[in-house]
């Protein structure tokens, strides 16, 4: 989408200034911008949301008790779970 964005004069010396010191385009920086937003709004939604909480809480749960596998292993368990069946 192509757009036109007016900003008044001393945002757009600080996103200025933000895109140089981190060495980006004024573009990349408000897309950053932009997409940092959306998913701020995202994490609001889902702590809002008791049952995507509980979920979260029983996943990391189980990751600490060793009930989920990342990586080589994950693939290594489910090899092995197949060739059992």
């Amino acid at each position: 989408m192509a757009m036109t964005l007016r900003l008044p004069a001393e945002l757009e010396s600080d996103l200025r200034a933000a895109a140089d010191e981190d060495r980006r385009s004024v573009h990349q920086t408000v897309i950053l911008a932009v997409e940092t937003y959306l998913a701020s709004r995202e994490t609001a939604e889902v702590k809002a949301d008791p049952d995507a909480l509980r979920a979260l809480a029983e996943a990391r749960e189980a990751a600490r008790s060793g009930d989920v596998v990342h990586g080589v292993e994950a693939v290594r368990e489910l090899v092995r779970r197949r060739q059992a069946s």
